[in-house]
């Protein structure tokens, strides 16, 4: 079954140049080519603000590599990429799932049009993944969308990818509404990966020097939580190991890879499950 790519995607819209945009400052980062001297201007800023902070936008990608992995090969068939961004040259989620089960179906989401016509042209030929304009923050709608309900089998658990929109997210109150309502609505055996920037003990200023760089350069809101603040969003799921660790210290599969630059550790990800 062809799984249809959602019609609200606009290809008339056009991103504005002068701004940069943080689906670009990442493919920038990822050494992506859809992105502009803006957004490279940007991701500069940010590295002199928090040294290593390329680093951690790489690190972030290969965490939700590991993570969808992990869960392919654990038997888990149906992501939920929220706010999934611009996608990457190799091991987008739809590629790294279904490596381990070609059968797995993915379904990516965000609200940026532009975005989600360079996902439509990535997944032109494959039958078993689809793309949907919508707020992640809006779970109700989302997961009663004519897409989501044709490709899922909502009975069955979902795997919900939110790696990337947290820290731009900076309502603690709409945000757990929105986890909860995915909580609610899905059924056991469904599992929440999410990761953020957070603030270490010791952190020092990087974390608002990335909110103030980031802020003035994308005129975007952004936010560094602490640790208990990501815990916290994991409520009515349970952490799986090892639990929320420095995403590179989440390997429930082999040895973590220590990488020593400051801004390794301005982020920390886990992985719940919606026990009943």
């Amino acid at each position: 079954m062809t799984l249809a790519v959602d019609s609200d995607v606009w290809s008339g819209y056009r991103w504005d140049h002068d701004v940069a945009s943080p689906a670009r400052i990442r493919d920038a980062a990822l050494r992506g080519h859809d992105n502009y001297a803006t957004d490279r201007a940007a991701l500069r800023d940010l590295d002199e603000a928090a040294p290593g902070f390329t680093d951690l936008l790489r690190a972030a990608r290969a965490w939700h590599v590991r993570v969808v992995r992990h869960l392919a090969t654990r038997g888990v068939d149906q992501f939920l990429d929220l706010a999934a961004g611009l996608p990457t040259a190799q091991d987008n989620t739809h590629q790294t799932a279904q490596r381990a089960n070609p059968e797995a179906k993915v379904i990516y989401t965000d609200t940026d049009s532009l975005v989600l016509s360079y996902e439509r042209a990535l997944l032109d030929d494959n039958d078993n993944t689809a793309v949907v304009h919508a707020d992640h923050l809006e779970p109700w709608h989302l997961l009663g969308h004519e897409t989501v309900c044709t490709a899922f089998d909502l009975t069955r658990p979902v795997a919900v990818l939110l790696t990337t929109g947290v820290q731009h997210e900076p309502d603690d109150a709409r945000l757990a509404a929105a986890l909860a309502g995915y909580r609610a609505l899905l059924p056991p055996g469904s599992v929440l990966a999410l990761s953020c920037w957070a603030e270490p003990t010791g952190a020092g200023f990087a974390p608002r020097a990335i909110e103030r760089t980031w802020e003035s350069r994308c005129h975007r809101p952004v936010r560094c939580r602490t640790e208990t603040g990501v815990e916290r969003l994991f409520a009515g799921f349970d952490l799986l190991d090892p639990g929320l660790v420095r995403l590179q210290d989440w390997w429930p599969d082999g040895p973590a890879l220590r990488v020593p630059r400051p801004a390794q550790r301005l982020a920390v990800g886990g992985v719940g499950m919606k026990r009943s």
